[in-house]
């Protein structure tokens, strides 16, 4: 099947990439970043969600599937998530007006709509321009995604945990988290790609395991080991002003509307995932010693 993968350089695309080749598909994978041309099955194509013409040429392929990732996340300036999220979505359905292909997957996230912040009004604003496209639809809603390097937020937290003795608290922490692995959630995109479940259908995508932050952190420290660590609690309102302080200065690895994201109250109902889509997703318990093990050996 011929595959076109928008975020394809992405925390998913890797996995989901490796899983596409193993199955035979033809993927073409779209990237802002300079790749090599051809690389075996997988044909890398530089095009941007936000440029137009740049999606035209992307969409020559004539894809059977189309898998839309690519996303502003953490974002400073509000308006880089309606451009990215709403907007290059428009512009992606535009783009495929002559192609038509027989399904249209876009990778959401839980954290949905009012009152997330800008991030999670943007990416609802998105799911209603894929809804209203015309096109045979599938949504897929993952929660906090790890294990895929790069901003990773569960092995950030847990490296924090081993180099200091203090953790910072947001809050009262009781606001809750479903870690899910980068590779289960490529997993589901495999189900949704070959599987074919009902069309226009909405997936959540949530771990095994349903968290409050305290719990989180001291499951990191028992899954490594670790001493409790000194608990600093944080006002919401004082962490809000810290980090958009921050961010005005363009430091700091948080921007201001992961807070609100945080508190936003999710959906952690996976079953019907794990009906069409094959979910199975792996426990914090067993995914977290091997990815300390794949790091210490890089």
């Amino acid at each position: 099947m011929r595959i076109l993968i928008t975020g394809a350089s992405g925390e998913i695309g890797a996995p989901l990439i490796a899983r596409l080749k193993e199955r035979q598909h033809e993927v073409h994978a779209m990237s802002r970043l300079e790749r090599p041309e051809c690389n075996g099955s997988v044909r890398w194509i530089r095009a941007d969600i936000c440029d137009p013409k740049s999606l035209e040429r992307a969409c020559r392929c004539e894809p059977q599937v189309v898998i839309h990732m690519a996303a502003a996340t953490h974002s400073a300036r509000t308006v880089n998530y309606y451009d990215v999220n709403v907007q290059g979505t428009s512009n992606l359905i535009d783009a495929l007006s002559n192609v038509t292909p027989s399904r249209f997957i876009y990778m959401s996230t839980r954290a949905i709509g009012y009152p997330g912040g800008a991030y999670a009004e943007s990416k609802e604003k998105a799911e209603q321009v894929v809804r209203r496209s015309g096109l045979q639809w599938t949504i897929l809603r993952p929660a906090e995604v790890y294990g895929s390097g790069g901003n990773d937020p569960i092995l950030s937290l847990a490296s924090d945990l081993r180099r200091r003795r203090f953790v910072p608290i947001l809050g009262d922490g009781s606001h809750k988290l479903c870690p899910v692995l980068a590779e289960d959630v490529a997993e589901a995109l495999i189900g949704a790609v070959e599987f074919v479940p009902e069309s226009n259908m909405t997936y959540v995508l949530a771990g095994p395991q349903d968290f409050t932050y305290l719990e989180l952190v001291r499951e990191l420290e028992r899954l490594q080991g670790l001493p409790r660590r000194t608990q600093v609690r944080v006002p919401i309102t004082v962490a809000k002003i810290l980090i958009s302080g921050l961010a005005l200065l363009g430091v700091g690895r948080f921007v201001p509307d992961q807070i609100t994201r945080l508190l936003l109250d999710k959906s952690n109902d996976s079953s019907a995932a794990k009906r069409d889509l094959q979910f199975e997703p792996k426990s914090l318990k067993y995914s977290l010693p091997v990815l300390l093990r794949r790091d210490a050996a890089l």
